[in-house]
């Protein structure tokens, strides 16, 4: 009789952040998981002590997820543009992870303000604004515009508003001009 094939943190991991891209988080249990894999809860507990670890590394697969989705997204213009639109789309499109990058337990992650310190903070800083833009400018604008953009995100993610692309272009529109002007 050959052996039991092991189920990996991996297998876990692949297969957890799709229930969560499914269903959310919150209804991803180590049952339900073990049901999916094919297998008892006991590989499940051997790779992690608890769902809060899993939880915390499914943040982490889901920002990464989100910081490559952002970041490869082209062709529209403005770049303000683009990268709005494909947050509003990411909150729309994947609601359940969204859900869980937004929710406040952050895991000790980066402030936006670190965030744009970063190498990839810096390659979003430049997309956002034009040349002409003092430094300083650009990240106080990026903060603001950010937080907007942030919340039309959640509202839209959580069917709090209902809002066609064209009055989503125009409120981004707005806002950002406005902050341009601050």
């Amino acid at each position: 009789m050959p052996p039991k094939e092991k189920v990996s943190k991996v297998r876990i991991e692949d297969t957890a952040f799709e229930m969560t891209r499914e269903y959310g988080f919150s209804e991803v249990t180590a049952r339900k998981l073990a049901e999916r894999l094919g297998c008892s809860t006991q590989p499940i507990f051997r790779a992690y002590e608890n769902m809060d670890e899993l939880r915390e590394d499914l943040f982490y697969m889901s920002t990464d997820y989100f910081i490559q989705t952002m970041l490869s997204k082209k062709g529209r213009s403005p770049a303000y543009m683009s990268l709005a639109l494909s947050y509003i789309e990411f909150a729309r499109q994947e609601k359940n992870l969204f859900e869980l990058i937004a929710s406040v337990d952050d895991f000790g992650t980066q402030t936006i303000t670190e965030f744009l310190k970063t190498d990839e903070g810096d390659r979003l800083l430049a997309k956002i604004a034009g040349d002409g833009i003092l430094p300083d400018k650009k990240k106080d604008l990026f903060l603001m515009f950010w937080m907007f953009v942030h919340g039309m995100a959640a509202l839209i993610a959580g069917n709090r508003v209902q809002f066609t692309d064209r009055e989503v272009r125009g409120y981004i529109t707005k806002a950002y001009e406005g902050f341009l002007s601050v």
